[in-house]
């Protein structure tokens, strides 16, 4: 996948859908590239995590041990919420198709960031959102 394709990939995620072009194509600069196999894990709970996972094709699944908790495709995240602050993962996330992701640490979040404050807003926005969420579904037990 060429750069332009990339960055339209990028655009369709909340966190960088209001992101300029020229800031996604810098942080795309800084992210690896990988692609993994059908089965392979891509986290588990025993080990850190300090990326942010762009998913640019395929399909991954994040258990609780044995219960599939959620599955996630192209043009969503995982890691958002340790990237920032290192830490381990309850889940073990794992891809059930061939998976390409983009892969960036948090350091470079933060420098892409501090070049591109769209980025910054953006990421900063939709985290808010996704705690507000999980707020509403708690009073709701």
């Amino acid at each position: 996948m060429i750069t332009f394709e990339k960055v339209l990939v990028l655009k369709n995620i909340p966190f960088f859908a209001n992101a300029s072009e020229l800031a996604l194509s810098d942080l795309i600069s800084v992210c690896e590239e990988h692609t993994v196999k059908a089965g392979e894990i891509i986290l588990t709970p025993e080990k850190e995590n300090k990326f942010l996972f762009m998913i640019l094709s395929g399909n991954v699944r994040i258990f609780d041990e044995d219960e599939l908790l959620a599955e996630l495709g192209a043009r969503q995240v995982f890691g958002e919420t340790t990237v920032m602050s290192p830490a381990t993962i309850p889940y073990r996330i794992e891809a059930q198709t061939d998976t390409t992701f983009l892969r960036i640490e948090g350091d470079q979040l933060l420098r892409m960031m501090a070049l591109h404050p769209t980025l910054a807003k953006g990421f900063v926005g939709e985290l808010s959102k996704r705690l507000q969420q999980i707020q509403i579904k708690n009073t709701e037990k």
